[in-house]
């Protein structure tokens, strides 16, 4: 056999198994349904998988709660999923009175917190909010309804404009 081809195999291998290895991803354990979730409940699981991926936890902020909230239980009172539902996302987090810098994640379908971030972090558009450093705070909301999908889900990041302009 030519050992510069076994060798160059070798590095191939090795390389690809370190970028699978950094592929893996940490996913919350348990099955917490919406009727079980606490604020405790959904910083934590947040926030442990933020810092099982090596960023910095979220803090959970009230006005962006109620953003969340109001776009899941409009999204479960319509049956649809959808980011632009009840305006944008500006305008939503501007009528409760959040003015920094925002990033959103909509789920439906899942039953349980853990599957939603699960969901979101095998999304890359959805992991990168997820996991965005720029990010500081967050709201969470989840609501029960009809449509295709039953359980609908939004988590709002924020944070101030200035992370954003310094890179």
């Amino acid at each position: 056999m030519n050992s510069k081809l076994f060798s160059r195999r070798n590095v191939l291998i090795l390389g690809l198994s370190g970028a699978l290895g950094a592929c893996s991803q940490y996913l919350p354990q348990g099955s917490t349904r919406p009727q079980s979730l606490t604020r405790e409940i959904i910083i934590s699981k947040i926030n442990d998988t933020r810092i099982a991926n090596g960023v910095e936890p979220l803090t959970y902020n009230p006005l962006l709660a109620e953003a969340a909230q109001a776009q899941a239980s409009l999204m479960a009172r319509t049956g649809e999923l959808s980011h632009e539902l009840g305006g944008t996302l500006r305008e939503r987090v501007t009528a409760v009175g959040y003015q920094g810098a925002v990033g959103e994640n909509l789920a439906g379908g899942q039953d349980t917190i853990e599957g939603a971030i699960k969901g979101w972090l095998e999304s890359g558009p959805h992991r990168n909010t997820l996991l965005n450093p720029k990010f500081s705070e967050f709201g969470f909301g989840v609501a029960q309804g009809g449509g295709e999908y039953e359980t609908y889900w939004a988590m709002i990041f924020g944070g101030g404009f200035q992370a954003w302009l310094s890179g």
